[in-house]
């Protein structure tokens, strides 16, 4: 929870007063914290400074600063904690001083110790041994054929070349090509196969494709059946360009895949066909079949000669089929029709136009509607419920004589200057009611709760309550609101006064004593 502001006794260092016991200050210009003894100046006693050390955050560790004298300047030397650290560390000082040019030096465990430096390295190779200063000689790392040195950041990398037909080095073998185990380089047979195929794939000799099969290692030989591609002069091969006569064939066009194509009329025997001047009335059979031009002139010849008769509530008609068309036609704002290819529809326009008067027993209606269409009034199927979709304007005066009245607004107007609540009947109470008064406010925090500002009947005091339950009119508070102010007026037996008040963007304590107490 927020925590209120105590702001200290504050000012310059050089206007510092002598401080009463216990007493704190903070001086603004060094920002230091002082306790007061006596009153006295000489007695007030330094507690802390931020110049003495520097605070983590949330990457970068604490520091403990050694400033110069104050005379000299204001720099310092800091002893520094490392950012991140997996567990306490302590180190512990040696209790004397080390002999000159020795270092310091742990023992694993945090306790330090003055220890002679290390001044040279030694070396021993495959052949050889010498001795490198680290104070005076600098270590060279030499790389011979087919070997390369490199140092980057305090490393030194040895590296193998690759190898070339010039050069010694490290040679690798493509796994498509090799198998290599244990040192042992095997020629895939694989790749053999790859190689002589390649020999036979995609080649083509007379009237043979020669293909190589990767899959199984094999070659196939495939010999052209396209008997265009060979000589017919001495051979009885039937071929699509050339023409021979069949006889005493059947042609079998009733399998998939099998038909018969570029057949014309005139390769039928006459007896077979039916032209137009013969006609199809005079030739009853199952053994000829019609032209189109016999068809077309027996359809004209049974269609034009028929009428289609109707008949209304009032009046008949007829339509010549060949020559005229049934015309279907409504009612301008009563009854529409539309005709689309082979649909003639029938309806009610969308606006329907009652030009004498409607005369119904019950008129049942989900919507009612204003003339531009816009929804106005639902009535409820099951219920008979009224809603009024859009605004509603009452001239006189709202009776609601219900048992409850609920507004589902997301903001409510009202001009009346004061509401009046605890009436009954339209007057003041003539007897106590023993109900509390006042106004409930819904709202969800894990679940639903109630919150309220009331009259407390039972304790004559107004209460606010962010959770409280209700019955029969009588309100209980399971826990009291807080109260969030602009300012604080009390009126008790100190009289009326102002308790807080805020100048600018500073809030203060007017009026009243914060007494902290004696130890």
């Amino acid at each position: 929870m927020a925590a209120p502001v105590l702001q200290f006794k504050r000012g310059t260092f050089a206007n510092l007063p002598g401080l009463r016991a216990g007493e704190p200050a903070f001086t603004t210009d060094t920002h230091e914290l002082y306790v007061g003894i006596d009153s006295t100046t000489n007695n007030n006693k330094f507690f802390g400074s931020h110049r003495y050390w520097n605070r983590e955050n949330t990457t970068t560790g604490s520091s403990v600063n050694l400033v110069e004298g104050t005379n000299n300047g204001s720099n310092y030397v800091a002893l520094k904690s490392p950012d991140t650290l997996a567990a306490n560390l302590t180190y512990t000082l040696p209790g004397t001083d080390g002999s000159n040019g020795q270092v310091l030096s742990t023992n694993g465990s945090g306790t330090l110790s003055f220890v002679d430096s290390a001044a040279t390295l030694s070396m021993v190779g495959d052949s050889g041994t010498d001795t490198v200063s680290l104070l005076t000689n600098t270590l060279t790392v030499s790389g011979g054929e087919g070997i390369d040195t490199a140092v980057t950041d305090n490393t030194i990398t040895v590296s193998a070349e690759d190898a070339s037909d010039s050069n010694k080095g490290v040679a690798s073998f493509d796994s498509t090509d090799f198998t290599v185990t244990s040192g042992d380089v095997t020629v895939n047979a694989e790749r053999i196969e790859d190689i002589a195929g390649a020999m036979f794939s995609s080649n083509t000799e007379t009237l043979i494709t020669v293909t190589y099969q990767d899959s199984d290692g094999t070659i196939d030989l495939v010999v052209d059946d396209d008997l265009s591609n060979y000589d017919n002069s001495t051979s009885a091969f039937i071929t699509s360009s050339s023409t021979h006569t069949l006889t005493n064939k059947t042609f079998d066009a009733n399998g998939t895949g099998n038909s018969l194509s570029n057949v014309e009329v005139a390769d039928f025997a006459a007896s077979a066909i039916v032209v137009e001047s013969e006609g199809i009335g005079s030739n009853d059979n199952d053994t000829t079949l019609p032209t189109s031009a016999a068809v077309k002139d027996y359809v004209d010849s049974q269609s034009t000669a028929q009428d289609l008769d109707f008949s209304g509530d009032s009046g008949t008609g007829s339509v010549d089929l060949d020559s005229q068309s049934l015309t279907i036609a409504g009612t301008a704002n009563e009854v529409e029709t539309s005709g689309s290819n082979q649909t003639l529809t029938i309806g009610l326009p969308q606006s329907v136009q009652i030009t004498t008067s409607l005369d119904v027993p019950t008129v049942e209606a989900t919507n009612l509607k204003a003339k531009d269409g816009t929804t106005s009034i639902t009535i409820s199927d099951s219920t008979g419920a009224v809603a009024c979709n859009q605004n509603l304007t009452v001239g006189g005066n709202l009776i609601v004589n219900g048992s409850t009245t609920q507004v589902n607004t997301s903001q409510t107007t009202i001009e009346d200057q004061l509401l009046e609540l605890g009436m009954v009947d339209g007057s003041a109470p003539s007897s106590d009611l023993n109900k509390d008064i006042g106004v409930i406010f819904n709202y969800y925090t894990s679940s639903a709760k109630k919150a309220a500002v009331y009259w407390d009947d039972s304790s004559s005091r107004v209460v606010i309550s962010d959770d409280v339950s209700e019955s029969t009119g009588v309100l209980t508070a399971a826990a009291h609101a807080a109260l969030e102010i602009g300012s604080l007026w009390v009126n008790d037996c100190a009289g009326q006064s102002q308790v807080i008040n805020c100048s600018g963007s500073t809030r203060t304590l007017e009026n009243i004593t914060l007494d902290g107490g004696t130890f």
